[in-house]
């Protein structure tokens, strides 16, 4: 028996694993370069371009040179959003070889769950601004009209990759990665899909920056804000058809309604721990969204009095790649399979991922980490 087989023999035939995944962030497109990154603890934080025009900080961390039809062909993409060009290159990484083949099989029951935060809002802007300022009201570039929709990316990832399984978008801000892995686990638990491309993506645009600059709080640090597209495929552990690189032990969701960050994220990663009957005196890495606000300090503080002191230092800081907003769940989960994936000590390891949103969102999910087959 191979020790990938029996890594997998080892987890009950229905838990949900993760297989494979993806990465475009500000390090650059694909696995490789998150992995190093992450692992080298880079920063990513570069002169805005002056094309933007007006930004409330002059740095800024997206994903270098990325060019939509450069990316993705001139074939569909003219008025493209960069929320989905994004989605779509990361889905490409995960599903294709480096010669564009597929190398993932999939069937009817394969779905696609996108966390969110509110789709693209650069496209939107500027489709009421065409609505304000032309001649007439109705005179608007109809052809942007479904990149404005919500759950445009999610569908046009299914299209891209005939993914005919349930398909849906999530709206949960910087929780929004863990939201959809929960999502996906759940409808997999039902016998709705045999396996899921989970993940979550989030732009950078002028628009944003200012949304976000805006909303910030008083005495909250100023955003340098990140972009990017993380995916994962998964897979029940009897079926994988690949490796499994992590096993999803449990994700619990909770909402802040006592204006109390702190006690939140305490209840949330316990119940999580307990839900995967693991002690947290067990956790080999933690890992906090690193949001720039009140709510992130008071997530590190109590993710500091619940595991051990070296949990947090395991993995880089998110502040490496900016606020990238709904990416950064995801973006969390990767960074723990990039360091993984070099440390042979953190095969059969737990690791705590925790989100927090300004909205009161709070989640967090307990991995099992299986390492890659040598």
């Amino acid at each position: 028996m191979s020790t990938a087989t029996a890594r997998a023999a080892s987890l009950p035939p229905d838990t949900p694993v993760i297989t494979g995944w993806s990465a475009v962030s500000p390090y650059g497109i694909g696995r490789d370069r998150f992995a190093a990154g992450v692992r080298g603890g880079a920063k990513t934080a570069v002169k805005a371009d002056a094309s933007l025009g007006s930004l409330p900080l002059s740095d800024v961390c997206t994903v270098p040179g990325f060019d939509i039809q450069e990316a993705l062909g001139p074939r569909g993409t003219a008025k493209m959003d960069r929320l989905t060009a994004l989605t779509l290159v990361a889905s490409d990484g995960l599903l294709l070889d480096a010669d564009g083949n597929r190398a993932v099989e999939t069937d009817d029951l394969t779905g696609v769950v996108l966390g969110i935060t509110m789709g693209s809002l650069e496209n939107v802007t500027d489709f009421l601004r065409q609505s304000y300022t032309n001649q007439r009201p109705f005179y608007v570039d109809a052809g942007r009209i479904p990149f404005g929709s919500l759950n445009h990316a999610a569908g046009a990832t299914a299209i891209r990759h005939d993914l005919k399984g349930p398909n849906t978008t999530v709206a949960g801000g910087r929780i929004s990665g863990l939201l959809a892995l929960n999502y996906a686990r759940r409808l997999m638990g039902q016998g709705r899909a045999t396996k899921y491309l989970v993940g979550s993506a989030e732009e950078f645009s002028a628009a944003h920056a200012w949304f976000e600059h805006t909303a910030a709080a008083s005495g909250d640090s100023a955003e340098l804000l990140g972009e990017g597209c993380g995916l994962f495929l998964v897979e029940h552990a009897g079926r994988a058809q690949r490796p499994p690189l992590a096993a999803v032990l449990s994700v619990e969701t909770r909402v802040d309604i006592d204006d109390d960050p702190h006690a939140a994220v305490t209840a949330c990663a316990r119940r999580a721990l307990q839900r995967a009957g693991v002690d947290a005196a067990q956790v080999w890495a933690a890992v906090p969204c690193a949001a720039p606000t009140a709510a992130g300090r008071a997530e590190h503080e109590a993710l500091a009095a619940l595991v051990p002191a070296a949990a947090l230092s395991r993995v880089p800081s998110m502040e490496l790649l900016g606020d990238t907003s709904a990416a950064s769940a995801s973006f969390q989960i990767g960074a723990v399979l990039a360091v993984a994936e070099a440390n042979p000590d953190s095969r059969g390891r737990v690791a705590l991922v925790c989100a927090v949103d300004r909205d009161g969102g709070v989640a967090a999910a307990v991995l099992r980490l299986m390492g890659e087959e040598q």
